[in-house]
């Protein structure tokens, strides 16, 4: 069999008559009229079988289509196309701020809203402050004051009470229409009842009296690092549990079957009830960190915890839900699964306060030294999203809804109201999408939906390639795309942009405050890049040699050999080199047809085959020839197909 010439072999393979090269492997084209060399770019697949809800589901000949139409899956997704995700992802986003991705109304399904804002009503001064509501009455303490509103939480006035002078106030706990209330300075305590419309009494001051609980008709109180029983009266029981030296309780929620308590020796504690008496029925431990807070909603247990850093100075805040099971009587928390994380550098990133509805739990977070957020976990959906905004960078220690609106206190600052206005502005980042490819695409079309925009509202799509810029939403490589300024349904607008990621950002507008926008789905689609082609070559398999300015010749079995070489590179990946035009194609060998036979009216070319490469355009090299030297051009001579 002859021997087929490498590259190696040429130095100037044109001019020996070769067209291309595969691998390292020389090959001469036919000259054939009826089959000339094509080079085009690759169609997209024909469209797909829709088996999910989402327009990018379909795959057609005008492209991938990058879409959202419901958010209530939560945050916290940072990949829209990824190779191990479910069904969720669909559903899910990156970030969000100042808006609410679980509002629905009836028979339109989800849709996204601003937020209310807040306002600070009553300025605290106090590092840890409290907050209880008797009737239509709400009591906050800040250090050795007492506060009341009556109207919601809007005013608030000093509550005259009968406090040691000098002791602060460490707890408040409602039994019925009375108001209890610990307090202690240090080396000294006692437990005041406090009845609605009455003025307080001292009912104890026999120890260092600190948290107190109302929890099943009774009374948990804490005692440095041990927690007890109290009737209500005069009596405090021995020690239920006593702590570690130096650790203490933090919470307690009532959770059914039993009374859970949290402490800082890393354990939550299970307190039963039997014949009126709590007992300990069973611990769980959660290694490497401190329990907060702990409450219960629709059967299920959550739990805050904080994890002490001392490296990089952090203080790692994290929730958790779980299962209270229960075996051999004794009571603890299984399948626990972790539902968020914060973790800013030199910041308390813990939860500390917990606060349980019919469909949501909620929390608040420090997030930085000017801003604390309510956090919201939506049930229906296991979705959780930054909610209500404090201007303050404090830690939230409690959350009350009282007349369909929150109020919390933060630490060291104030009580926080919502308010009727809305947010001006709140924006929502969706995850990127690169279409489970790393190759770049052409962006070629943006949209968005909406509902019916009222005057002062709009409704705005911002893009960016960068990746990175989804944990910004003030990077400078946002760009504004779509800009909805009225009416109802889809604006759209004509997108130019390559890259192998979109990023897209979505922001709410409302100019009055008094109504919001709603925005409904967006939509980018996406086209394959030129850059992806096909490639098809009659390939010369003769056995005669056609060579430029000599007389052709013969060698027997040439055409069997090349035609051999091809077809062992089917399906094989390869970089294809064409000489004219000065093309680098690196893919895969689809096909190499059946010989054909040839009789042209002109050419001496009998027999060819039809090679077929698909693959990406790479960047290619003109040859250095002896002008470009003389010229001194060959330090500039890179170019891309």
């Amino acid at each position: 069999m002859p021997r087929l010439t490498t590259q190696a072999e040429e130095s100037n393979p044109q001019r020996k008559g070769y067209d291309f090269r595969i691998d390292n492997q020389l090959y001469r084209a036919a000259v054939n009229p009826n089959q000339a060399l094509t080079i085009q770019s690759s169609d997209v697949n024909e469209q797909g079988v829709n088996v999910k809800q989402n327009p990018e589901d379909f795959t057609s000949n005008l492209g991938r289509i990058y879409s959202r139409n419901n958010f209530s899956g939560g945050s916290n997704l940072d990949n829209a196309h990824r190779s191990n995700g479910g069904p969720s992802d669909l559903s899910r986003f990156w970030d969000s701020e100042g808006v609410d991705v679980f509002n629905t109304d009836l028979g339109k399904g989800y849709n996204v809203q601003l937020l209310h804002t807040t306002e600070k009503e009553q300025a605290l001064s106090s590092a840890v402050s409290h907050m209880a509501m008797v009737g239509t009455k709400i009591y906050a303490s800040d250090d050795e004051t007492l506060y009341v509103s009556t109207d919601g939480g809007e005013n608030w006035s000093t509550q005259s009470e009968n406090l040691t002078a000098g002791y602060q106030i460490k707890g408040l706990a409602v039994y019925g229409t009375d108001l209890y209330i610990t307090a202690n300075n240090g080396s000294a305590g006692e437990i005041e009842k406090l009845p609605d419309g009455g003025s307080s009494t001292q009912l104890l001051s026999a120890a260092v009296y600190d948290k107190i609980f109302a929890v099943k008709s009774a009374f948990l109180v804490t005692i440095g690092n041990a927690i007890h029983q109290y009737d209500g009266a005069t009596t405090v029981g021995s020690a239920i549990i006593t702590l570690p030296t130096g650790q203490t309780f933090t919470d307690v929620a009532d959770v059914g079957a039993v009374v859970l308590a949290t402490a800082t020796d890393g354990r939550i504690y299970s307190l039963k009830d039997v014949s009126g008496t709590f007992t300990l029925k069973g611990q769980t431990e959660i290694s490497g960190e401190q329990p907060t807070c702990v409450v219960e909603s629709q059967g299920i247990v959550f739990y805050g915890t904080k994890d002490v850093q001392i490296t990089g100075n952090k203080v790692i805040g994290r929730l958790y839900r779980a299962d209270l099971t229960v075996a051999d009587d004794l009571y603890v928390l299984a399948n626990n699964k972790l539902i968020k994380e914060w973790d800013v550098d030199g910041i308390d990133n813990s939860p500390n306060a917990l606060l349980s509805t019919r469909d949501s739990v909620y929390t608040g977070i420090k997030e930085s030294g000017s801003t604390s957020f309510l956090w919201r976990y939506y049930l229906p959906t296991a979705g959780i999203a930054r909610y209500y905004k404090a201007a303050a960078g404090g830690t939230v220690h409690n959350i009350e809804i009282v007349d369909e609106k929150f109020l919390f206190t933060v630490t060291s600052d104030g009580i926080y109201q919502q308010t009727s206005n809305f947010e001006t502005e709140g924006f929502l980042i969706a995850p990127p999408a690169d279409f489970f490819t790393a190759e770049n695409k052409q962006f070629v079309e943006g949209s968005v939906e909406v509902e019916e925009l009222a005057s002062g509202e709009s409704v705005e799509m911002h893009l960016s390639n960068k990746y990175e810029s989804i944990n910004d939403s003030n990077d400078s490589t946002w760009g504004l795309e779509v800009n909805a300024l009225s009416g109802v349904g889809e604006e759209s607008a004509q997108l130019s942009r390559v890259a192998r990621y979109i990023a897209v950002k979505i922001v709410l507008k409302s100019a009055n405050q008094t109504t919001s926008p709603k925005f409904k789905a967006f939509q980018v689609r996406a086209l394959a890049r030129p850059e992806l082609v096909v490639v098809q070559i009659p390939v010369n398999i003769s056995d005669r040699v056609e060579r430029p300015y000599r007389k052709p010749i013969k060698v027997k079995n040439l055409g069997e050999t090349i035609y051999q070489s091809l077809k062992d590179k089917e399906g094989n990946a390869v970089t294809l080199e064409l000489y004219d035009p000065a093309e680098i194609i690196r893919g895969v060998v689809e096909k190499i047809t059946y010989p054909i036979i040839s009789n042209p009216n002109i050419g001496s070319v009998t027999q060819y085959a039809i090679l077929t490469v698909r693959g990406t355009r790479q960047q290619t090299f003109s040859q250095i020839t002896s002008g470009d030297i003389l010229g001194g051009k060959g330090f500039a001579i890179m170019r891309f197909g």
